[in-house]
């Protein structure tokens, strides 16, 4: 038995769940097994265990999510088990799927992409649904792409059984969605040859659940956008980088893909995805600051290459000098802290190369310290409201922290990782894991289509290691917030019910820094260098 006295947390009741809040550390008990508990008075927690091999599981079954998100192919029984369906989208009736889409057309498509006309069928299939829905977005798939990409470059830096257990799935994974992106660029002959279609969904948004064959909405190709395009550029460009051993020829596709669609965003830098309120099947995923976008994709195209142009767009580009770890996260239409750690990690040839893992390390030292505010030890708690996704963004400060911690080899950066990671699994406001799966009291009714048990038996509920969104405090005036959470606390704005897609949703962009992060703490025992880039040039 091990005793102790708890301290009250100085701010009470403490800002973000609006609870008195006492914290306990027995972080120098030096025992592992299972069914360990905490005793204050009458109350007892829930039995949890003890190991230093509690994140092997997770960084696969995290992992194993992109696989049932497949588009356009059958999901095996054999492969996961409970959850084998029909390949969705693939033309087969009653939808046409995604091998022969056209551009969107009528009214509505004219008053968002006034003049723009595309003619002709596209083969869009495959890639990774995005979320709860079946829509398929390149600035969402991106982001997610690169996280996977990043997750498989970890990997080629240790040698552990994790390693050899999930590499070959991690590339099989990275590969299905960069077919994808490949096919969302558009072919020679048009006048936005190289540009990459924002999006491709339904015209109406797909019942709620439905399976992906069963989906009768017409599936459209909207707009080519310069975001799309150059964030198409960005991932291609690192693919091609991690590809050129194992795949040369594969490498090779991917750096003319990104070539072509970076030059395609100069000679169109102004199409911008317009914002359409989600009323039309789909998430707009829209943005209107594009330097971010230039400045990632010729950051990727750079360390793929040694090309000088790339080297001096994004010495010149005004986000190589700005802060860009801000304290809310990173997401899709702020990229350009992927752009900064990737230099940090593979960017050694860079003339102001210690300068960028100041940047890391300085924005990481801020996240700690905000970390150290919350007695929940999550490194995020923004003053004006937790936004859609907070889990998300939460994952991706952890990622920056990791990578300080890659960088300089300073171990309390990996002690505060693994802190964070303790909210996500259930020291929170509600005493919620957030990971299907994991955890004794963990979110199971995720909002989801093809996951939908709870609103039809037939379906299957959501698989362990689906990360839902989490505690949004900030209502979205196109999507519907439940009254309840109304002047809640901000961790405690999230319900667990099928119908709360503002707090319960599912999507890649959260699943896929949960991977790089469980990896990550899997392989923590053992460091790998910082390498530097060998130039690839065709």
């Amino acid at each position: 038995m091990y005793r102790g006295l708890s301290r009250p947390w100085t701010a009470r009741p403490e800002p973000t769940s609006g609870l008195n809040v006492h914290v306990l550390d027995f972080t120098d008990l030096d025992v592992q097994g299972a069914g360990f508990w905490i005793e204050a008075l009458t109350q007892r927690s829930h039995p949890f265990e003890l190991t230093s091999r509690l994140y092997d599981r997770l960084a696969g079954d995290a992992l194993c999510f992109f696989y049932l998100m497949r588009s356009g192919t059958p999901i095996l029984d054999s492969v996961a088990p409970g959850y084998a369906r029909l390949a969705g989208h693939a033309g087969q009736s009653p939808n046409r799927g995604d091998v022969a889409v056209r551009a969107w057309t009528g009214i509505d498509a004219e008053r968002l992409y006034p003049g723009w006309r595309c003619e002709g069928e596209f083969d869009v299939s495959g890639g990774w649904y995005d979320a709860g829905d079946y829509g398929k977005y390149v600035t969402s798939g991106a982001i997610a792409a690169w996280q996977l990409l990043s997750t498989f470059d970890l990997l080629l830096k240790t040698e552990s059984t994790l390693s050899t257990r999930l590499a070959d799935p991690l590339q099989d994974e990275c590969r299905w969605q960069l077919d994808w992106l490949l096919r969302m660029q558009v072919p020679a002959g048009d006048a936005l040859s190289g540009m990459a279609f924002h999006r491709v969904h339904g015209t109406h948004w797909s019942p709620l659940p439905c399976w992906a064959h069963e989906d009768p909405t017409e599936r459209v190709l909207h707009r080519p956008s310069t975001g799309a395009t150059l964030q198409l550029a960005a991932v291609a460009a690192q693919g091609a980088r991690l590809f050129r051993s194992a795949d040369p020829e594969y490498a090779a596709t991917l750096l003319t893909a990104a070539r072509a669609a970076y030059q395609a965003a100069q000679r169109h830098p102004g199409l911008i995805a317009p914002d359409d309120h989600a009323q039309f099947g789909g998430g707009p995923y829209g943005d209107d600051r594009l330097a971010d976008d230039w400045y990632w994709a010729a950051v990727e195209l750079w360390l793929a290459t040694g090309d000088d142009r790339y080297r001096l767009h994004l010495l010149a580009s005004p986000e190589h000098v700005t802060d860009a770890f801000d304290v809310t996260g990173f997401d899709f239409n702020r990229v350009t802290a992927p752009a900064r750690l990737d230099l940090a990690l593979v960017g050694g040839d860079l003339a102001d190369y210690q300068q960028v893992v100041n940047s890391v390390q300085l924005g990481a030292d801020r996240l700690g310290e905000l970390q150290g505010q919350q007695p929940w030890g999550q490194p995020y708690a923004p003053p004006d409201g937790w936004d859609w996704g907070s889990n998300g963004r939460i994952l991706n400060n952890l990622v920056v922290i990791a990578v300080a911690h890659l960088v300089s080899e300073d171990s309390h950066y990996a002690d505060a990782v693994t802190e964070g990671m303790d909210y996500l699994l259930g020291r929170n406001a509600l005493g919620q894991s957030y990971i299907t799966g994991y955890g004794r009291d963990y979110t199971c009714h995720q909002r989801s289509r093809q996951f939908g048990h709870d609103l039809d038996p037939a379906f299957p509920p959501a698989p362990q290691g689906a990360l839902a969104g989490g505690a949004n405090s900030r209502p979205s005036p196109d999507f519907p917030y439940d009254s309840r959470l109304l002047g809640l606390p901000p961790q405690c704005c999230y319900l667990d019910e099928p119908t709360s897609e503002v707090t319960n949703d599912v999507c890649i962009r959260w699943n896929a820094p949960l991977v790089w992060i469980a990896t990550y703490l899997s392989a923590i025992s053992g460091y790998w260098p910082v390498s530097t880039p060998e130039p690839f040039d065709i």
